[in-house]
């Protein structure tokens, strides 16, 4: 963030920063990659110089064509997997902004910085309209917003691997004390109910939340009965649309700006 005040930037996390760096941060304008939005889209695709911190965002096709790239990373054997370097620092990414902080003059222009998060702040309405009741069948945006609203201050979410994944992204809201753990690097299938015997019976009083797809509830379901034998109050909400979404289309193809872009959704 104090980078981010120095160079007068927008700053764009992916999934698994989300519950580090989106809350209480005036320079987020939200996630890119295949979960992503709009606003963290454009953000990204828009800038001139890109400093990636501690990321490996594996979908080339959001990263900006022709900018400068700086890339941070503790694990030197990470830069340049994604994406072309001109830049290479192998390091801590607290250790390394502590260092660069005083190196920088500093950018006296906010006007970047402005169109992005008013971006952000038009996505982000239009999102949340989309997380209404609506008629007949209820939304999953709506269901995620309404567990987002009724879950604990210092809940544990751990979202399954495919559509809610992307409920999770986008609707639930961190403050510092809530968590998300999911498959966030392998893109493993049925990993919710999984993950979340493990989380609960770290802390049997912590709330735990599993938001199952029903594809990975069914590869899974004995799960249910290890919550039952070891007394876990795991709560498991099942996202039921009748499919392996990810699965069953192998590819996703999204459109910005009227043209169509394709990226595997096997990764988060």
């Amino acid at each position: 963030m104090a980078l981010a005040e120095r160079l007068q930037a927008p700053i764009v996390h992916a999934l698994r920063g989300k519950d580090r760096i989106e809350y209480d941060n005036p320079y987020d304008v939200g996630l890119t990659g295949l979960l992503g939005f709009a606003s963290g889209y454009h953000a990204l695709k828009e800038a001139e110089t890109l400093l990636i911190l501690g990321s490996s965002l594996p979908y080339r096709q959001f990263y900006p064509e022709d900018a400068t790239v700086i890339q941070v990373d503790v694990r030197g054997e990470q830069i340049g997997r994604r994406v072309a370097v001109d830049v290479p620092l192998v390091g801590g990414v607290k250790e390394t902004a502590q260092a660069l902080l005083p190196l920088l003059r500093g950018n006296s222009s906010s006007a970047f910085l402005d169109k992005a998060l008013k971006h952000y702040a038009k996505t982000r309405k239009d999102l949340d309209q989309l997380a209404s009741p609506g008629r007949g069948r209820v939304h999953p945006q709506y269901v995620a917003r309404l567990l987002d609203e009724l879950a604990d201050d210092d809940v544990v979410f751990l979202p399954d691997v495919g559509s809610p994944v992307i409920w999770a992204s986008r609707y639930l809201t961190m403050n510092g004390r809530r968590r998300i753990i999911g498959s966030l690097s392998h893109g493993s299938m049925a990993n919710a109910v999984t993950q979340a015997v493990g989380a609960q019976a770290v802390d049997p009083t912590r709330q735990v939340v599993a938001m199952a797809g029903d594809g990975g509830l069914a590869m899974m379901l004995g799960e249910l009965m290890s919550f039952v034998q070891n007394g876990l109050p795991v709560k498991t909400l099942v996202f039921d649309n009748d499919s392996l979404n990810f699965v069953g289309r192998p590819a996703a193809s999204i459109r910005r700006n009227g043209r169509a872009v394709t990226a595997s959704p096997s990764l988060s």
